[in-house]
């Protein structure tokens, strides 16, 4: 391995980043807003305008749409039925190129993993793909956020911002790091990134080699 001793985490995120799912949270989300019609449309543009944050978050923006805020009742079962749908689908989601090259390449680093999926749907999940021991800790929403996941893994560590790196292909992943001030790769999965735009690779091939040759 030939990554600089400054560099002592490598931090991912999960869906886009190490397996191609952004289309298995499209697909869940477009069966469960079909019924809502006359909201539909409202409904995946918001999740797209949002597309880095959390189930929660689009729920509760559906219950306000249709005057059912404080109906927990309905909105337990619109998790419950999410969680049915993605958990099955990820059953057979394919690994971004790369990652299994790029995790025994860095085995020796601390690795990291922060996802806007719940912590209990994400365990079932990684137990589901074999890839839950290649984390040292996982980290689901709820009951983490992405910023303060990276802020316990920077006080666990006992390493500065500057130390750790963070692999993501979202807006919402580049904003976390810049908050946290820790460095940030990404990966392109087809969603948009913010200005100024970060180093963009196609894949975690091209990512291992990046941080082989240059940091």
């Amino acid at each position: 391995m030939n990554i600089k001793p400054s560099i002592k985490v490598l931090i991912f995120d999960f869906d886009g980043v190490i397996v191609d799912s952004n289309h298995i949270k499209d697909k869940a989300f477009k069966t469960i807003f079909k019924e809502y019609p006359e909201h539909y449309q409202n409904l995946m543009n918001y999740h797209f305008k949002n597309v880095s944050k959390s189930r929660v978050f689009k729920f509760d923006y559906l219950l306000k749409l249709i005057n059912k805020e404080n109906d927990y009742k309905l909105k337990n079962e619109l998790m419950k039925k999410f969680s049915t749908i993605t958990i099955d689908l990820m059953k057979s989601v394919p690994f971004v190129n790369g990652f299994k090259k790029l995790v025994e390449k860095f085995k020796d680093l601390p690795l990291y993993l922060i996802s806007v999926t719940p912590i209990e749907d994400l365990v079932i999940i990684l137990n589901n793909l074999s890839i839950s021991n290649i984390f040292k800790k996982t980290y689901g929403c709820p009951p983490w956020n992405k910023i303060s996941a990276i802020n316990e893994i920077l006080i666990f560590e006992k390493i500065k911002p500057n130390e750790a790196i963070m692999i993501g292909d979202s807006i919402g992943d580049q904003i976390a790091s810049k908050k946290t001030k820790i460095n940030f790769i990404g990966r392109y999965s087809g969603l948009p990134f913010d200005k100024p735009s970060p180093k963009i690779f196609k894949d975690l091939n091209s990512i291992s080699k990046y941080l082989t040759r240059k940091i």
